[in-house]
């Protein structure tokens, strides 16, 4: 077994696509290859037959990567550094240089970025430039190794690595990465391993890749919200993208083209979100088509950042954003039921208890008569002040005063009422947060029957 050593850079995009470019060079070469991260640098398994695999790569090099005009419709490639990227019939390239790894990874100025000592080089227009250095100790074989990571930043000052580098992630950006546009923006989304990619999960991204490349969002989407986006689009990715996380970069031209912003995320509670019901697909969807960015930020941090507060901000927006002059639009039960229990961490019996259900069905009234002013200071309410009991009964007063002039308004039992006091003085934040967010959404069947009778 052969194993082939990206050159740990300390930039995880160039890392990951150096080991993609090589992975689809042993596919192309009729092997199965493994990629096994090492915590800032990867190694791509193959058998062990070095020369097939170079005759492979150079002739993918002299049929794919000598296109005059390829490189220039890859985001991130400039008609200046096309030049260097293209590949010369004279040229030939040695895969066997990633067959050994240096222990310490420290760069010299006097040297390649990926210490490569190779004559062909080019400017490092696939990677981003890093700033502040650190030191960080991995682990290979038993064997300490400390390589320098780097956070990434605007490529103010491009670094130079060898062709064969660069070639192989230019191979690993076209295969393995998810690019589309947002508007006037591209965007190049890269799947980072965290565990062992076999040969099977590798054409699972590969054949993603090619699905994704067709997507076009001409919404001006805000730039934090293109993660949450991309993958509700991709319903089929949850599963394929379980495990990793993601690089994302936003590309606008600017003289060229110029990074308006860089993230690694973790994916992991977006993947859950998504996955559980089509009703949080839904939710996005509805969103987007109303273009209410506003409500789909505070979801977005109730979702990622785990947000308490962002919640109740967000199915205030909801309903306000995506409601029009004739139908208040609610939340689907489902949805509210999840962030309920897997965002707010709410026990079942809090949410399912009838007789907060009971007075989430009267505040409902009200906010389908888009008066949401109950629903604020119930959100507001502290627990060492009235401002909780004073909202209720103020908001009761009203609905006897419907009922008495035949309004169609349901009024919880005086016993309910004191049953949803007894939750709020043992959980006062799960009592409110769950009262304010169930009004907020459509009733459950079994409600719905009810109120039209």
């Amino acid at each position: 077994m052969l194993t082939l050593y990206t050159p740990a850079t300390g930039f995880p995009d160039l890392e990951v696509k150096i080991a993609y470019g090589l992975a689809r060079v042993a596919v192309e070469a009729g092997y199965e290859p493994v990629i096994v991260s090492y915590g800032g640098f990867y190694g791509v398994k193959i058998e062990e037959e070095i020369d097939k695999v170079n005759k492979t790569f150079n002739t993918i090099a002299k049929r794919i990567l000598s296109s005059e005009h390829i490189p220039l419709n890859t985001p991130g490639i400039t008609i200046r550094s096309a030049n260097t990227i293209q590949v010369k019939d004279s040229e030939y390239f040695d895969i066997g240089i990633f067959k050994n790894i240096v222990e310490v990874a420290e760069h010299k100025n006097s040297e390649n970025f990926c210490r490569h000592n190779v004559n062909a080089k080019v400017s490092n227009v696939l990677g981003f430039t890093a700033s502040a250095t650190t030191g960080v100790l991995c682990k290979r074989d038993g064997l300490d190794i400390t390589f320098y990571q780097r956070q990434p930043r605007r490529p103010t000052d491009p670094r130079d690595i060898c062709k064969t580098c660069a070639l192989l992630s230019l191979l690993g950006m076209w295969y393995a990465s998810f690019i589309f546009s947002v508007a006037d923006r591209e965007v190049i989304v890269i799947p980072i391993p965290n565990q062992k990619l076999s040969d099977s999960k590798l054409q699972e991204i590969f054949a993603l890749q090619h699905q994704v490349r067709k997507e076009w969002f001409n919404q001006n989407i805000p730039q934090s919200l293109i993660p949450l986006v991309f993958l509700s689009k991709i319903p089929s990715s949850t599963d394929i993208l379980k495990g990793f996380d993601l690089f994302i970069a936003v590309l606008s031209r600017q003289q060229g083209y110029h990074v308006d912003g860089l993230f690694l995320m973790q994916i992991k509670y977006y993947l859950d979100f998504i996955r559980q019901t089509s009703y949080n697909i839904a939710t996005i969807d509805r969103l987007l088509v109303s273009e209410a960015y506003s409500a789909l930020q505070e979801l977005n941090n109730s979702i990622y950042y785990r947000k308490l507060d962002s919640l109740l901000k967000f199915a205030r927006l909801y309903v306000q954003e995506t409601s029009t002059n004739n139908w208040t639009n609610l939340l689907y039960p489902k949805t509210a039921n999840y962030l309920l229990k897997e965002v707010a961490m709410i026990s079942p019996n809090i949410i399912e208890n009838g007789a907060l259900q009971s007075l989430a069905r009267t505040l409902r009234y009200f906010i389908r008569g888009k008066k949401y002013g109950y629903a604020d200071d119930i959100r507001n309410a502290r627990k060492d002040s009235r401002d909780f009991e004073k909202t209720i009964a103020k908001m009761l007063r009203e609905g006897r005063l419907k009922l008495e002039q035949e309004e169609k308004i349901h009024l919880p039992a005086e016993e309910e009422i004191k049953e949803i006091f007894r939750l709020a003085n043992e959980d006062f934040e799960s009592t409110k947060l769950a009262l304010v967010m169930l009004a907020f959404s459509f009733p459950s069947r079994s409600e719905e029957d009810v109120e039209q009778e």
